[in-house]
């Protein structure tokens, strides 16, 4: 979608003018509003010129705060709708190159675009294969911290408020994106390091009726291209789910996972040293502030930063 786009048809939603908007803005960000009539206004709408990404973050945040909802006016958007609206290129930019041991560098040129799939692992005749090797990853990655088996994992997959996501190139595995969605007061449990994830139960996962947490508890993707996929599906499960989704968060032992997603506005929150002198930390956000970033800005109201598009 373009911001142009964007920006008349949730003004219009929330039946208010041009110079009402402009007002609006003013008020709510003066640093970057300061000087904005109608006309200007207008060009943006039309197309004919585009303010800076910041300008447009800001845009995203008043309309945030005006609606109250985490992505104003994409919240009647399903899952397919939204993954349809987020450019790959600007999902690329926003993971960065920076990761070596969570994406690997299988050749892009090698799985064509048609045969790289993202589906739910409960879908897919793969559930026990993809299982015991997230318990080896885990067990590399975490040393055995975390003392989940393949049944743990494959039980979680099966539960129907839970996200875990695989990515596939003609049927064989080629990356994972899985997580929980947890109760409030779970997630803080987690979030502070109160409880490990081998002590989380059935009772401790959200509805999808009753307002949650995201938890990210495993990534790994053989190639960039994957890794877009897997987490642009996340995105936008978020996004159609954001009216019952409060917070987004993970937990992790290495540096890798942190360089990965220091783009995405996740907060450290808490750290403990465990064993052999290893520094658990957890990270966490809003769900309004994970999707109202520069970046996802780029990814959601930029073709400039789409090229395949």
């Amino acid at each position: 979608m373009y911001f142009s786009n964007y920006l008349k048809s949730c003004r219009e939603r929330n039946g208010l003018t041009q110079e009402q908007l402009v007002h609006a803005l003013y008020s709510f960000d003066t640093k970057y509003f300061q000087g904005l009539d109608t006309s200007t206004f207008s060009k943006w709408e039309r197309g004919i010129t585009k303010p800076s990404t910041a300008k447009q973050t800001s845009v995203l945040r008043y309309f945030q705060q005006h609606t109250g909802k985490a992505l104003p006016c994409w919240e009647h958007l399903t899952a397919d709708e939204a993954e349809a609206q987020i450019c790959e290129t600007g999902m690329k930019n926003m993971l960065g190159s920076k990761s070596k041991e969570l994406v690997m560098r299988f050749p892009e040129k090698m799985t064509a675009a048609g045969d790289l799939v993202v589906k739910q692992l409960r879908n897919t005749e793969i559930l026990d294969e993809v299982a015991q090797f997230n318990v080896d990853l885990d067990q590399g990655f975490n040393q055995r911290f975390t003392g989940l088996d393949n049944e743990d994992f494959k039980a979680w997959a099966l539960h129907p408020s839970n996200t875990f996501f695989v990515s596939t190139y003609k049927g064989h595995f080629f990356g994972l994106l899985f997580a929980l969605r947890l109760k409030p007061e779970i997630f803080e449990k987690v979030m502070s390091l109160e409880i490990k994830e081998k002590d989380i139960s059935f009772d401790d996962f959200a509805t999808f009726d009753e307002p949650g947490c995201s938890y990210i508890i495993s990534f790994f993707a053989l190639n960039e291209k994957s890794a877009s996929l897997l987490f642009i599906r996340y995105f936008a499960h978020l996004i159609a789910n954001q009216d019952v989704t409060i917070e987004v968060g993970f937990a992790t032992m290495i540096e890798d996972a942190i360089k990965l997603t220091r783009n995405m506005s996740f907060k450290h929150y808490k750290s403990i040293i465990i064993e052999e002198e290893r520094e658990l930390q957890t990270y966490r956000q809003t769900l309004p502030e994970f999707l109202a970033s520069e970046y996802m800005v780029r990814m959601l109201l930029s073709h400039r930063e789409c090229p395949e598009e």
